[in-house]
């Protein structure tokens, strides 16, 4: 159903599936983030940022509720989820992404840097989490962290 833009029925459906066996619960989870991904998308493309924002912080919210169930049912064994669990990485750095746009778009600078400071924390393996900290960094006139940030990248590439 989402994945034919009929988000408000495949919202019911997911939210239904919260309340099944706890395999299904993190599936629904990161089925819902997506939902609420994908209308804070068609919210930032005609400049409705309140709503934006909102559907980013819920999508949010779904998929870190979601990341624990994730990590014990695949420390069961359960292989079936390692497609949820590469979602969930894409979506949650994607909400990262999108907050600190928000934020920087409204000129709170300080939220913009402190949501990509919690990327780096969450993914501290990924150079695209280091990069939009170190844009920030760079936009705050913060050059002395934005070149360690850097450094980090450069560590993080391998060169």
């Amino acid at each position: 159903l989402a994945e034919i833009d009929n988000l408000d029925d495949a919202e019911l459906m997911f939210l239904k599936a919260l309340e099944c066996e706890i395999d299904v619960q993190p599936k629904a989870m990161v089925n819902l983030g997506i939902i609420y991904h994908k209308r804070a998308g068609a919210s930032l493309q005609v400049q409705n940022i309140p709503v934006a924002k909102e559907a980013t912080l819920t999508a949010s919210s779904y998929l870190d509720s979601a990341k624990p169930l994730l990590d014990s049912l695949i420390a069961t064994g359960s292989d079936d989820l390692l497609p949820y669990v590469a979602q969930h990485k894409m979506l949650r750095l994607q909400c990262h992404r999108n907050l600190g746009q928000i934020y920087a778009g409204t000129g709170d600078m300080g939220s913009c840097e402190k949501e990509f400071r919690k990327a780096t924390e969450s993914f501290p393996q990924e150079t695209v989490a280091w990069q939009m900290l170190g844009r920030v960094l760079e936009i705050q006139g913060k050059s002395d962290e934005m070149q360690e940030v850097l450094a980090k990248v450069q560590q993080l590439r391998g060169m």
